[in-house]
């Protein structure tokens, strides 16, 4: 393996397994859920290949649309966040991200319905989204964030998804749930 690939890996494992920042002194601070949710966002997009056309454009950002943007908006807002992504409210015209956290469950099936099909990348926390077609779902387990993906789903919407982060998440398969 290259020696790129191997640090590209390496960085790829820290972000997936991050689950607290370690302040000087030693004092550990744990991470909140949402800028966890936000960081994975954020990494996710490196590790998917939208169709022809579909997925942003050399220079342009990725639009993030989000059930619930306030609680997303403050990792999103600086540095190299700012400059990659555009944060902005479900329902929205253009965007390559939906994050379906914060909706009441009814709200995310219904959403899930409504873009089936599209080349979105979707997001959400709870299995049973799964089955109704997110792409990925967050997963809280001994106290880190974990990823499981449905790989259907991702087909279905024309998204390629990396092996390199088929490895690190759970694979969803229908007759499981």
């Amino acid at each position: 393996m290259h020696p790129r690939w191997q640090v590209l890996f390496a960085c790829l494992i820290w972000a997936f397994s991050l689950s607290t920042a370690v302040a000087g002194g030693g004092q550990g601070l744990t991470a909140s859920p949402d800028r966890l949710r936000a960081l994975y966002v954020q990494r996710l997009v490196k590790y998917v290949t939208w169709p022809e056309g579909a997925g942003p454009g050399k220079d342009e950002p990725f639009i993030v649309a989000a059930v619930d943007p306030d609680a997303l908006r403050p990792y999103f807002a600086a540095g190299e966040a700012a400059a990659r992504f555009r944060l902005v409210q479900w329902p929205a015209r253009k965007y390559h991200v939906l994050v379906l956290i914060g909706a009441p469950q009814r709200e995310v099936a219904a959403i899930l319905k409504r873009v089936s099909g599209e080349p979105v990348l979707t997001i959400s926390q709870n299995p049973v989204n799964l089955g109704l077609g997110s792409v990925v779902d967050f997963a809280w387990k001994n106290g880190k964030l974990k990823l499981e993906i449905n790989s259907d789903a991702a087909e279905a919407a024309g998204l390629t998804v990396s092996s390199r982060l088929l490895q690190l998440a759970r694979i969803y398969r229908k007759a499981e749930r």
